[in-house]
């Protein structure tokens, strides 16, 4: 299964989440993000998508 890379800020490292875990928003600004749950410590993660990550999703 295909992953998405996202940062977690409170454990300073870069972390993989399978897509099916990742939740596709819309940004007050009008563009596209990813949002999903830091397996490790729980904590909510966002991430502004690009075109590939966008086609992962959709």
């Amino acid at each position: 299964m295909s992953t998405i890379k996202f940062y977690s800020v409170k454990s300073r490292k870069s972390v993989e989440v399978d897509v099916s875990k990742v939740t596709k928003v819309m940004l007050k600004n009008g563009r596209p993000a990813a949002q999903a749950i830091d397996p490790a410590t729980g904590v909510k993660m966002f991430k502004i998508l690009s075109a590939a990550d966008a086609a992962l999703l959709s």
